[in-house]
């Protein structure tokens, strides 16, 4: 599994980062990360790092939903894709501030109780929370007679995953189909931009957004992230909202 990304595809172009990780160079120019975020990255709104990421090193950004949904279906990840878009419409649905309250409540009581949960599995086993290796061990240890440990979502204050830090439960599966657990306003668990680097468990898949309500630009991620600030957006300390499979 490589460690930081090395190629950032935009709109089908491709941008090759250095290996001291101060330049980036595409089919006309060579940029420093600075000039890069300010003249192309603000400019791509989606970016998506798939699972293969993780051995490829390469990342996916795109400037209209458009050419993002062109290459979902070239990639054959479009029926997912529409799932989220149907469940968005609920999200879109205006609310009541009764209504508002019951879910903030919900999740703060759930949020705490599993964040706890993932503190005592820590102090259990003896381990820190940058130990991410012997923890994906402890995950994929469960005994088959009971239910399957939930997919997760932890983010870290700090890069390479460290204290303080918030587990977000995803989303259940039903046949063979995924469903996401949708989380408006991290500040719910005092967690609003805040995140500096982000783990997935379980075969987990989790989609951050810079703003509340699942606005601003959007990261879907499927594999760890030591530190979110990287070459396309700044998403370290800048993560509001999140949905996690």
């Amino acid at each position: 599994m490589v460690s930081e990304i090395s190629k950032i595809i935009l709109d089908g172009e491709e941008y090759s980062i250095s290996e001291d990780r101060k330049h980036i160079t595409g089919p006309k120019k060579k940029y420093t990360k600075e000039d890069f975020k300010e003249e192309k990255g603000k400019k791509i709104p989606f970016l998506i790092a798939p699972r293969e990421s993780a051995k490829d090193g390469i990342i996916y950004g795109f400037s209209n939903e458009e050419k993002m949904e062109k290459w979902l279906k070239e990639k054959n990840k479009f029926e997912e894709y529409e799932r989220e878009k149907e469940l968005d419409k609920k999200l879109k649905r205006e609310r009541s501030p009764e209504e508002s309250e019951k879910i903030k409540q919900y999740q703060i009581k759930f949020v705490e109780k599993d964040t706890k949960n993932f503190k005592k599995l820590l102090d259990k086993h003896n381990l820190k929370p940058e130990q991410i290796d012997e923890l994906e061990k402890l995950s994929e240890d469960y005994d088959p007679h009971f239910k399957q440990k939930p997919r997760s979502l932890y983010l870290y204050d700090r890069v390479w995953y460290g204290s303080p830090y918030i587990k977000l439960r995803g989303g259940h599966q039903y046949c063979g189909k995924r469903y996401m657990i949708a989380y408006p306003n991290l500040g719910y668990f005092g967690f609003d931009n805040k995140a500096s680097s982000a783990k997935l468990n379980c075969g987990s898949t989790a989609k951050l957004y810079t703003d509340r309500g699942f606005l601003g630009a959007s990261l879907k991620i499927e594999w760890n992230w030591f530190d979110l600030d990287f070459w396309v957006w700044d998403f370290g300390n800048s993560v509001s909202s999140a949905k996690v499979w």
